[in-house]
């Protein structure tokens, strides 16, 4: 059994793909699988895909008819071996040692989390200078600041935590499924650790599955974000952790 599962999903990614495949094949910590899931890409993906695996065993290649990011995750977790699982896009890398670092400082906590650096204008990056075990709700959300920066790419999930309390993605929701996952998890687990100099790198990529130009497209991506704020509100309200999300532009500032 690999200490690491990998689930990336993967869409027409073939200008990014070889990238995050090399940042993982590159990784200093070697017991892992990758879980490739080919949505359904109509372009050179799967050819890219077939090529890593045929090289390296540890890379498995799932291909299926284009269901989402949601239902690609959700098959990743139901293939997945892994003491833990980690969602990886296909348009980003990690760092070299990143895999090293979160392992050794998982202790079996439920979720491990890391900063992140982000090319993006949309979200700033995070980082973390110091270790962080965190056991009650108010420091796991404070820290991590899961009600704003809501990334599922951000950590590492025990697999026996995310089976056993049978979360999964919502398949109907194309934009913040990620958010809502995080949270639900969170709000369960036992124990977050937080990571400090190790970071996840967030690509922003404005031809992805989130970014296309139609309005009908647009306004559902509209209409999805303003349900996870309302989402993230009732949240904050009924875990009594309201302050937290009152105040979460200050808090991102002191951060």
């Amino acid at each position: 059994m690999p200490k690491i599962s990998v689930i990336v999903p993967v869409y027409n990614a073939q200008k990014y793909l070889v990238r995050c495949l090399d940042s993982l094949r590159d990784q200093t910590f070697t017991d892992f699988e990758v879980i490739c899931i080919n949505d359904g890409s109509l372009d050179d993906s799967q050819k890219i895909l077939d090529e890593y695996a045929a090289r390296d065993k540890r890379f498995i290649v799932i291909n299926k008819k284009n269901a989402g990011v949601s239902a690609a995750r959700n098959d990743g977790i139901k293939r997945a071996c892994g003491e833990y699982i980690h969602f990886m896009d296909a348009d980003d890398v990690i760092d070299a040692e990143y895999y090293a670092t979160m392992i050794s400082a998982a202790q079996g906590a439920d979720i491990v989390s890391s900063g992140f650096v982000s090319n993006s204008k949309y979200s700033s990056s995070l980082g973390y200078k110091r270790f962080h075990n965190l056991t009650g709700l108010f420091g796991k959300l404070f820290w991590t600041q899961a009600l704003v920066k809501s990334f599922v790419w951000r950590y590492l999930f025990r697999a026996d935590f995310i089976k056993k309390n049978k979360l999964m993605f919502d398949t109907s929701l194309i934009s913040q499924e990620d958010a809502i996952f995080v949270l639900d998890a969170i709000a369960l687990a036992n124990r977050v650790i937080i990571v400090p100099n190790v970071n996840y790198h967030y690509i922003f990529n404005d031809t992805s599955a989130l970014n296309k130009r139609d309005a009908g497209h647009r306004r559902k991506l509209k209409e999805q974000y303003k349900f996870a704020k309302k989402y993230k509100s009732l949240y904050a309200k009924k875990n009594n952790v309201y302050a937290l999300w009152r105040f979460r532009k200050i808090i991102k500032i002191f951060l």
